[in-house]
C-alpha cells in the first residue's frame, strides 16, 4: 500500500526579515532527519512538504523563529546569553510584531 501525499496548501516563498530576503522552498529532508531547516549563508529556509499541514505550519514558523532569533542576536547556543523569562519574552514578541509586519501573507498562512 503506498501513503497517501498530503497536499500543502501554497504560501508565500519568501520571508523578508529588514536587511535581507530569504527563500522558503519544499523538499525532502528524510536523509537529514529533518522537518524543516534555515541556512542563514544561503538565505534560505527548508521545509519538508512529507508531513500533515499542522505540523507543517508549525515547522514553517519555528524555522520563522530561528530566522528571526538570528536577526536579535540569538544565533547560535554557544553565543546565548543567560537571560529570564522578561528578556526572552520582550525578544520573542517584538520579533513576532517585526516579522508579520514585514511579512502579513506568510503569517496570515501560519495562523
Amino acid at each position: 500500500m503506498v501513503a497517501k501525499k498530503i497536499k500543502i496548501p501554497p504560501h508565500p516563498t519568501t520571508l523578508n526579515i529588514g536587511y535581507k530576503t530569504i527563500t522558503i522552498v519544499q523538499a525532502s529532508l528524510k536523509d537529514d532527519d529533518l522537518y524543516g531547516c534555515l541556512e542563514m549563508a544561503k538565505s534560505l529556509i527548508t521545509i519538508d512538504p512529507d508531513q500533515e499541514v499542522g505540523d507543517y505550519k508549525s515547522t514553517l514558523l519555528h524555522e520563522v523563529c530561528h530566522a528571526g532569533f538570528e536577526v536579535f542576536g540569538l544565533g547560535s547556543d554557544e553565543d546565548m546569553p543567560q537571560f529570564g523569562n522578561e528578556y526572552l519574552t520582550t525578544v520573542v514578541s517584538n520579533m513576532i510584531m517585526v516579522l508579520r509586519g514585514l511579512n502579513p501573507e506568510l503569517f496570515a498562512y501560519i495562523f
